[in-house]
């Protein structure tokens, strides 16, 4: 399984890639929404993990932006979320976004998500939105 992160902070990217590669899933990471387009243009994805407080383009407008993308609409994201932020309600979730996850995090519980995820949607297919909760 192949999963872009998408975490502007370089050492929460860093732990975040390195336990989930520890999982035997390989990780291709992007310091922001642009990188992730980029990457994407060229290449295909199971999974994003997307922060959602970055410069320039935000999570919430990259996932907006997959929406709209014929190909990028199917690739589920899970977004990661400081907990100070403003709760974000699921009606106002793109329905890329299948799981919010809030930081501070510990990234073993991390990696545990993202296993039963990816589980769960080759068993069962994608799940429904609004599964995701609010953020």
């Amino acid at each position: 399984m192949n999963i872009l992160l998408v975490e502007d902070e370089t050492d929460l990217q860093f732990v975040i890639r390195i336990a989930l590669e520890s999982a035997g899933l390989t990780v291709i990471t992007a310091s922001n929404s642009l990188e992730a387009l980029e990457y994407l243009a060229h290449n295909a994805v199971d999974l994003l993990l997307v922060d959602v407080l970055m410069p320039g383009m935000n999570g919430l407008e990259l996932c907006e932006q997959l929406q709209q993308h014929p190909v990028w609409q199917h690739i589920p994201v899970i977004l990661l979320t400081a907990s100070s932020q403003t709760s974000i309600l699921p009606a106002e979730l793109p329905p890329v976004v299948r799981m919010c996850v809030n930081k501070p995090f510990d990234v073993f519980t991390l990696v545990d998500q993202v296993q039963a995820f990816l589980t769960d949607s080759r068993r069962e297919g994608p799940p429904a939105h609004g599964s995701a909760g609010a953020c």
